[in-house]
């Protein structure tokens, strides 16, 4: 149960990371580039796949 904890941690940590970059590109400029574009869609598909492990890590899949 402790490794659980642990690895939900470090998810949920690395979601919150990505989190904060992706409000850091919104901040920074009123209209979003092309480029700034694609990085907030390819973090939010980092946060899906974050989601996806936590969600597996619950239902005892993480890893396999």
């Amino acid at each position: 149960m402790k490794n659980i904890e642990v690895i939900y941690g470090q998810l949920l940590n690395e979601h919150r990371r990505i989190l904060n970059e992706i409000s850091d590109i919104n901040a920074n400029s009123y209209e979003l580039s092309d480029e700034e574009k694609r990085k907030v869609q390819e973090l939010q598909k980092k946060q899906i796949q974050l989601m996806n492990q936590m969600k597996m890590l619950f239902n005892g899949n993480f890893g396999k």
